[in-house]
């Protein structure tokens, strides 16, 4: 099942009781809240960083040395980067000299993309639905039970996108080839002196 920009909208709808549109121009009341709610949670979820969206980019000076970083950047990948760089202003920041980071050579950022929700891999579209549908019902509804489902829902698209972020950055220890020799027994642990 494909997840557009529609079906995100016709959830949120059908957490209402609300019968499905056919197009995004059709006249509803709630359409264009269901919508912000998918911006809002298109912006949250990725501002946390996964594999598909935190990338390494070379950063050029401009002709005043200042690093202009590119608009769909949301921020720095804080545990690739030195703690005292940040984004203001679509600019490298030091709060270690309180100004904007100027120089001659290029400077290398783990940054954090801000991606269209359409460009996303399937079950990151579906934990921003599921985080949409969740934000609508509590603007609206607030209904007590539909949003325990919405929150189910969530959660299981969480474990989702979790598990395939942890698979492509091969964040699980056990897959490290010397760890796995170490479990195989072919290899001893060193023990502490």
């Amino acid at each position: 099942m494909r997840v557009t920009t529609l079906t995100v909208v016709n959830a949120c709808l059908a957490s209402m009781g609300e019968e499905p549109i056919n197009s995004l121009s059709e006249v509803n009341a709630f359409v264009n809240s269901a919508t912000f709610a998918l911006e809002q949670a298109t912006i949250n979820e990725q501002s946390i960083g996964w594999w598909f969206n935190k990338e390494c980019l070379k950063i050029l000076p401009d002709v005043n040395g200042l690093y202009i970083v590119p608009t769909d950047v949301i921020d720095l990948d804080a545990e690739q980067n030195p703690g005292w760089l940040s984004v203001r202003n679509n600019r490298l920041y030091s709060s270690a000299d309180a100004d904007y980071l100027k120089g001659t050579k290029p400077v290398e950022a783990n940054i954090i993309r801000l991606l269209d929700f359409e460009d996303l891999p399937f079950h990151a579209k579906r934990l921003v639905k599921a985080a949409a549908v969740v934000m609508f019902q509590q603007s609206y509804d607030g209904d007590a039970t539909k949003i325990q489902e919405a929150q189910t829902e969530y959660n299981q698209a969480y474990i989702q996108v979790r598990a395939q972020h942890i698979r492509s950055v091969r964040a699980n220890f056990s897959t490290l080839p010397r760890r796995q020799s170490m479990m195989m027994g072919t290899q001893r642990l060193r023990t502490p002196r």
